[in-house]
């Protein structure tokens, strides 16, 4: 069986050919080489903004590994054959992030290792192993999912349950416990 190669094709279940592209659209949230977003208000407001952009930047960070932790766990190779196969855009992208924060030595490293723990802590979890589960054979089915299609299968990996646009912001950042668990934040029944 060959490797999954960015820009290769391949081969579903039902034998149709699917070319991997491994393409996630995204937008800039790190505001990089720009500085930091001023907002108008007092310092509060400021405060609350640098907050929330810090927060977006945490799941951003977050995101770029989990992905190629993602698709190593559920293709059951090593991850520097993911990073090499199409991770090396979520690695510039991390690295962008880690830029922008000025982060460096000691601190980047720091941040990385964060990031990793809670991308495995994230994907480890029984709702996180099977919404990977299900987004990768949606994937090898039909080759392509929106966003709207994804978060249909993350939704029903989690049990129908959904926390609202923006419930992370008020207990940010999760323990590695709370996401082992799937806890989603501002659903009933939820510490």
């Amino acid at each position: 069986m060959g490797e999954l190669l960015a820009g290769v094709r391949i081969e579903d279940g039902a034998g149709r050919q699917l070319l991997c592209e491994g393409h996630v659209d995204a937008y800039d949230i790190c505001g990089w080489p720009y500085g930091p977003m001023l907002v108008a208000g007092d310092a509060r407001a400021q405060e609350r903004c640098d907050r929330l952009r810090g927060i977006a930047r945490d799941i951003a960070l977050i995101e770029c590994v989990a992905g190629i932790l993602a698709e190593a766990r559920f293709r059951k190779v090593a991850v520097a054959t993911c990073t090499l196969a199409g991770g090396d855009a979520d690695m510039r992208h991390a690295s962008m992030l880690l830029d922008a924060w000025n982060l460096r030595g000691v601190e980047r490293r720091a941040a990385s290792v964060l990031a990793a723990r809670r991308a495995t802590a994230l994907i480890r979890s029984r709702p996180g192993e099977a919404a990977i589960r299900a987004i990768a054979e949606a994937l090898l089915e039909r080759g392509r999912l929106t966003g709207t299609e994804t978060a249909v299968l993350c939704r029903r990996a989690y049990g129908g349950r959904q926390c609202a646009f923006g419930a992370w912001n008020a207990c940010w950042p999760p323990t590695l416990e709370q996401l082992r668990r799937g806890f989603l934040p501002g659903v009933e029944g939820e510490d």
